[in-house]
């Protein structure tokens, strides 16, 4: 979707090696989910991005269904474990609440699709695409199991450089704050002082410090813009380790 047919691609299997071929310059971008609009932010990749210090340099929203896949012939009433991400699974949490299958994390949806392809297991149910379905000659056995009519994905676009376009009009931060009373009151003022509209706010913990937090944030703007200059400016006077990770066109919302 955002690099088009004629790019040459590849594919790993954890998060983590994507980040990692992009830092070594293996590979010139790498894609990542970072939100979902049902399950909420992707654990684990606003670590990643700041272990390796890679930089966002665009976005892509994907519009998600989730299907629920088996083997031609499968019975629902004799099913007892179904494959997806943990994405995946969350996702379509209110459908399995009432059924007592165990669920199984695996890598990604496709593959799962796959496992209960190469199983060939009607006790075996896949939570995945509608293409992955096509693809392992698999049944639909159910076509949205997302109670959500519009379960998109959030996509970063990241690379080991820093690019900027004049379209830019989204900027990602990061800024650490210490456990103290009022500390991210203090911080977050400087959005509304300078009229910076926030998209998104997720935190972490820091690694070794206990009860201290780093904060990934999303404002709307171009990091060159007067208002969000003069916000990063004051922010850097009361914030440790303040850190802009992109400044980039925001993807158009999915319909």
């Amino acid at each position: 979707e955002y690099f088009g047919e004629d790019i040459q691609a590849n594919n790993v299997k954890e998060f983590y090696e994507v980040a990692k071929l992009v830092s070594e310059g293996s590979a010139d971008y790498g894609v990542l989910p970072i939100e979902n609009s049902s399950a909420g932010f992707v654990s684990g990749i606003y670590d990643l991005l700041e272990r390796y210090q890679l930089s966002i340099v665009g976005e892509q929203m994907i519009q998600v269904n989730q299907c629920l896949l088996g083997i031609p012939g499968t019975d629902l009433t004799t099913v007892k474990t179904g494959f997806s991400h943990p994405q995946g699974l969350m996702q379509a949490k209110e459908y399995l609440e009432d059924k007592d299958w165990k669920q199984v994390s695996m890598n990604n949806t496709a593959l799962s699709a796959k496992k209960v392809h190469d199983d060939g297991d009607l006790t075996q149910v896949a939570i995945a695409s509608e293409r992955a379905a096509k693809l392992y000659g698999l049944s639909i056995l159910n076509p949205q199991l997302n109670v959500s009519d519009n379960n998109t994905t959030r996509f970063v676009i990241v690379s080991n450089k820093r690019e900027y376009v004049k379209s830019a009009n989204k900027v990602s931060i990061s800024f650490a704050l210490s456990h103290q009373c009022g500390s991210l009151y203090d911080i977050l003022a400087h959005f509304i002082f300078n009229n910076v509209n926030m998209t998104s706010i997720e935190s972490i913990p820091l690694t070794g410090k206990q009860w201290e937090y780093c904060f990934f944030v999303d404002v709307l703007g171009h990091r060159n813009d007067k208002p969000v200059a003069e916000m990063l400016h004051k922010m850097s006077m009361v914030s440790t380790g303040i850190k802009v990770f992109g400044s980039y066109p925001a993807a158009e919302p999915t319909r």
